[in-house]
């Protein structure tokens, strides 16, 4: 009698459940709602094969997260993952556009633009600025201090 047996990697689906995507989660609009999307745990192992046939694992290589959203894999550790909450989303937001050169004006007109009101973007703005504006002597626009050039006429701060 000919028995063929030998080992064969395999991945398996271990558990599934809702999870905050950083992928998904990043790629959602400033004023776009959190949401969570379905996760599958997958473990990578070796398998006994007998005749081709998986029969049983006998060594676990490794586990990883896959979002069934976006397909895209991550770490274990991504099932604590907490997204930014809309106040830490707003804040990133102006602090990378006033680095950027952007007038804070502009700034603000920006913010309200996508849906907040006068007084939440102007306190965003101020949260981010504080003390610490420059004003363009050629055309009187307030930047964040830092900024080298006044994006609107092209003169040094």
């Amino acid at each position: 009698m000919f028995i063929i047996f030998g080992t064969k990697g395999r991945e398996v689906n271990e558990h599934t459940g809702p999870f905050n995507c950083p992928n998904c989660c990043a790629q959602q609009n400033i004023a776009g709602d959190k949401k969570q999307h379905q996760y599958t745990q997958i473990k990578v192992a070796k398998y006994f094969t007998l005749f081709f046939i998986p029969i049983f694992s006998f060594q676990t290589l490794g586990r990883y997260i896959k979002c069934q959203h976006c397909n895209s894999d991550f770490n274990e550790n991504v099932l604590t993952y907490i997204p930014p909450t809309f106040e830490q989303q707003v804040a990133s937001y102006v602090e990378q556009e006033l680095k950027s050169g952007t007038p804070i004006t502009m700034v603000i007109n920006k913010l309200k633009s996508q849906g907040l009101d006068n007084n939440q973007a102007t306190s965003a703005v101020n949260n981010v600025v504080g003390d610490n504006i420059v004003t363009c002597h050629h055309c009187h626009m307030d930047f964040l201090k830092g900024v080298e050039k006044c994006s609107l006429c092209e003169e040094r701060i």
